[in-house]
């Protein structure tokens, strides 16, 4: 037993910095977090480019010091310190690809995909296109106002809209006494997004 802790834990300080990173990635974004395997292999990719990426800092900053500007001593402490600090710095950097689709943005530019970051079609379009919504209700009411939130998939979650109004046939507002309305996404059949942003 005591070899086997030995073996472990050495494996589960190596990957902690892909565990967290991960961990980082899904506390910050709308994707939902995979299976424990998924988990298990994201966290081993995101060690193989953590890891890569403090050998070349290691590399840098050895180069740096022979050319006469030394800091410090580049041992398991410098390597602990770095590896926390990428790890940190790849997490946020990966949750603001993904929040802004940057990647994706720039790989449709190049034609290499047609996807979006964004975990879902539904979020996407709320996340590109900030204007005031008519959320179609089931009971044929129509509530309109200002998505603040809005769910990360149709089929769960609750809307949060700002200044609402309730929307007659005719297109004339009844505004609702309230700054926020909440309703549930399980009472919405559609969704249309107006021309009417905010100035």
């Amino acid at each position: 037993m005591d070899d086997l802790v030995k073996e472990v834990i050495p494996l589960l300080q190596y990957l902690i910095p892909g565990f967290l990173t991960a961990w980082i990635f899904y506390s910050l974004t709308a994707f939902k977090r995979p299976d424990t395997f998924g988990q298990i292999v994201q966290a081993l990719v995101f060690t193989f480019v953590i890891h890569g990426a403090v050998t070349g800092i290691g590399k840098l900053l050895i180069w740096i010091g022979s050319k006469g500007y030394v800091w410090g001593v580049w041992d398991k402490e410098a390597v602990t310190i770095w590896t926390g600090v990428t790890a940190v710095a790849i997490g946020l950097l990966s949750c603001y690809l993904a929040n802004t689709d940057t990647l994706h943005g720039f790989l449709r530019w190049l034609g290499f995909s047609t996807q979006t970051s964004h975990p879902s079609e539904w979020y996407s379009a709320f996340s590109k296109h900030k204007r005031f919504v008519v959320l179609n209700l089931l009971d044929e009411r129509r509530i309109y106002g200002w998505p603040l939130e809005w769910p990360t998939e149709p089929s769960q979650g609750q809307f949060v809209l700002h200044e609402p109004s309730w929307l007659n046939d005719d297109g004339t507002e009844v505004p609702i006494p309230a700054e926020l309305f909440v309703i549930d996404s399980s009472k919405v059949e559609w969704v249309e997004f107006t021309p009417k942003t905010w100035k």
